[in-house]
């Protein structure tokens, strides 16, 4: 072996691994971008469902259970169920 080969390695630049650090940061701030806007587009999706679903029950609840629709079934059933007059 030669007092070459146990030399230490040269030190590492701090400015290089500034440099190294500060892209990593940037690298990691684009992650947590784009993850916190998928979060957003996801959690608005999500209350878009919501509303639709909501809109649909109050739709449908307003179409067939509709005080005025019930009565208009009991008029309904209520002819059906009379007895045909003999004539």
């Amino acid at each position: 072996m030669t007092p070459e080969d146990n030399s230490n390695p040269p030190a590492p630049d701090p400015a290089e691994i500034e440099k190294l650090l500060e892209i990593e940061l940037m690298q990691k701030r684009a992650g947590w971008q784009q993850a916190k806007t998928q979060r957003t587009t996801w959690r608005a999706l999500s209350f878009l469902f919501l509303f639709l679903i909501i809109i649909a029950a109050l739709a449908g609840y307003f179409i067939f259970l509709s005080p005025e629709r019930m009565n208009e079934l009991k008029s309904e059933n209520a002819h059906q169920t009379e007895p045909a007059s003999p004539e």
